[in-house]
């Protein structure tokens, strides 16, 4: 098979340039037909020149299903110059993580009770009712104390 395809080379180009408008693409198109028929010599079709042309038009095909979808794609991603980058430069890195510290020093400062209220509450998403019933408090007392905990918070925050 990949006899015949280097027989008929030229002519299987020409006419998937033809169909393709590019000698590039087609000269990758016959390259995969070879690459083909070599992995499949042990089967020989009824008709092996059809054979070789059938399966040059499949990949064609498929290669320009991927462009399409490639296309579609990549159409909606901005060029990477105009892509700002996700990480944070390093001294705005540095100051999170200052915040992050002064944050954590603030709730280990808050009393035992205090902190799992607040905790519960920002950190693990539980309602009041969740938190009322978890540790036995009324939900007044823990909206209160949710209260004491983002003021405190946010004093040591500012005042950092």
């Amino acid at each position: 098979m990949t006899q015949l395809v280097e027989i008929h080379y030229e002519e299987l180009k020409a006419y998937i340039q033809r169909r393709a408008g590019s000698a590039v693409t087609a000269s990758d198109i016959v390259q995969e037909t070879w690459l083909r028929a070599a992995r499949h010599s042990t089967k020989q079709p009824d008709k092996p020149l059809a054979y070789l042309y059938r399966t040059a038009i499949n990949l064609l095909l498929d290669k320009q299903r991927q462009d399409t979808t490639y296309g579609r794609y990549l159409g909606e991603i901005e060029l990477a110059e105009e892509v700002e980058c996700p990480l944070s430069p390093p001294d705005k890195a540095a100051g999170i993580r200052q915040e992050l510290e002064r944050l954590s020093d603030a709730l280990d400062d808050l009393p035992e009770k205090y902190r799992a209220v607040f905790l519960l509450s920002r950190c693990e998403g539980f309602t009041l009712r969740e938190i009322a019933m978890q540790l036995d408090i009324k939900e007044r007392t823990i909206e209160k104390q949710i209260a004491k905990g983002m003021q405190h918070c946010r004093a040591r925050l500012i005042g950092a």
